[in-house]
């Protein structure tokens, strides 16, 4: 399934935009129908692994749903390299494989932030 698939939306971001160094952050991470129906309960069924900007250094992630909102999922971490991480999603929506990688935001020093 890619971006396009006409069955479902997947959108991915972090939960804390725009994202730094050194900070707690996590996945953001919402799949829903083409109707804009929430999806649920796919936290065990996915694999979300986390992508350094070096391409090579990888995290997988645990998944869970936020409560409340049946089609959010999230994962905690904090990102210590500043560039662009992917992330590579897996796994099954009922019986459709899903196989995508999205590239996330630019992660910035927190140093960047820092006055005087």
């Amino acid at each position: 399934m890619g971006e396009s698939d006409a069955r479902y939306k997947v959108i991915v971001g972090y939960a804390k935009e725009p994202a730094y160094t050194d900070e707690r952050n996590g996945l953001d991470l919402f799949i829903r129908t083409a109707a804009d129906e929430p999806v649920p309960n796919l936290a065990s069924s996915l694999t979300a692994t986390l992508i350094a900007p070096d391409g090579a250094t990888t995290r997988q992630l645990a998944l869970r749903g936020v409560h409340g909102q049946p089609d959010r999922y999230t994962a905690d971490f904090i990102l210590t390299q500043p560039g662009a991480y992917q992330l590579h999603l897996t796994g099954f929506i009922g019986a459709l494989e899903l196989d995508l990688t999205f590239t996330l935001h630019d992660v910035g020093t927190l140093s960047e932030l820092r006055f005087p």
